[in-house]
């Protein structure tokens, strides 16, 4: 921030510094707004975390909710739509690449500094979340490792865990489907909810196939959701050559849903931000806004229900602590859950 203010270059909510970009929420209130977020971010926070570090414990609520809303401001505010946009292309800015379409162009735009000031404030809130969790835990005698106090776990228990998780996934599961349905018609030329005219527009300039590759993406990201709730999901099977019937570290299936969990609620702001713009678009193309923009609505809920899931699965899976020995009473493994699950299904 100090670069910034001195030099004048590179401040990341600058107008215009990322065209055709909507721009993180930070830099849609004015260059005040959004200084005040950098300045927070800069210092202050820096005395916060000296703070938590020193374990101090008469300002506990105090930094636990500082804690939390910096996190929420590095991962909700200073980052937008971007990055969601360009992790959907990476299929098909591979084929670009392969091709020598423009769409595998695409790639240059991971190395443009707003971009990447975007990716440093995602792993800088993933950051302070941790950071601020583990205070948490520290400064209210839990074990540090697992965060397990010797009260019941209640809703954290594995049994609980693996309900609303499993509702969890079922829920995330129905914007993909939604959202592919209407890129599939599309692709296949049916002009749901849009003009002939928009459809043989989008025809002609390859909109369609674009979004049949974000579609198929989505819908495989779905699968792997499921793989929350499912055998497969804790056990690699029997295909994958090397590591069948090897255990799914859970970190594996955790760490990327919650960076696309936040990608997707980003993406949903984003979009509800413009919706009034977008409408006056629909309605002068002649199109539906619930078939058109209805599904990238709803990315909210589908990167909550994300969220939630692979939360149910942390907590369904961890096991025992082998720090503080807590969890080894829990009669509910991670094997009898995904058994049980699997004759439920069958």
């Amino acid at each position: 921030g100090l670069y910034w203010a001195v030099s004048g270059r590179g401040f990341p909510y600058a107008v215009g510094i990322m065209p055709g970009a909507a721009g993180p929420l930070a830099g849609r209130f004015g260059l005040v707004v959004a200084w005040i977020i950098v300045i927070a971010e800069g210092l202050p926070a820096v005395a916060i975390g000296a703070l938590m570090l020193r374990g101090v414990k008469r300002a506990r609520p105090l930094l636990i909710s500082a804690g939390v809303v910096l996190a929420g401001v590095l991962l909700l505010l200073m980052t937008d739509i971007t990055l969601l946009i360009l992790l959907g292309y990476i299929p098909y800015g591979l084929v670009g690449l392969l091709t020598g379409a423009a769409i595998g162009q695409i790639w240059q735009d991971w190395l443009q500094w707003p971009v990447v000031h975007q990716w440093l404030c995602l792993i800088g809130g993933f950051l302070w979340l941790a950071a601020t969790l583990s205070y948490t835990r520290r400064s209210a005698d839990a074990c540090p490792y697992c965060g397990r106090r010797d009260s019941p776990e209640g809703w954290k228990s594995p049994e609980r865990a693996a309900h609303w998780g499993r509702i969890a996934v079922y829920v995330s599961l129905i914007v993909p489907i939604f959202y592919a349905f209407t890129r599939y018609a599309w692709a296949l030329g049916i002009p749901l909810g849009i003009s002939n005219e928009y459809l043989r527009s989008g025809q002609q300039s390859g909109l369609w196939t674009s979004g049949l590759f974000l579609a198929t993406f989505g819908l495989l990201g779905a699968a792997l959701t499921l793989g929350l709730v499912q055998h497969w999901g804790e056990v690699f099977p029997r295909w994958m050559i090397g590591l069948a019937g090897r255990r799914v570290p859970i970190a594996l299936a955790v760490v990327p849903a919650s960076i696309v969990s936040v990608l997707l609620v980003v993406g949903g702001i984003s979009i509800w931000s413009g919706y009034a713009q977008m409408a006056d678009v629909a309605v002068a193309s002649g199109q539906e806004m619930g078939i058109v923009v209805g599904p990238t609505m709803l990315f909210p809920v589908w990167g909550t229900s994300i969220a939630i899931a692979a939360l149910g699965y942390h907590y369904r899976r961890r096991g025992p602590c082998g720090l503080c020995g807590r969890g080894v009473d829990t009669p509910s493994s991670e094997s009898s859950v995904s058994h049980n699950s699997t004759d439920r299904m069958h």
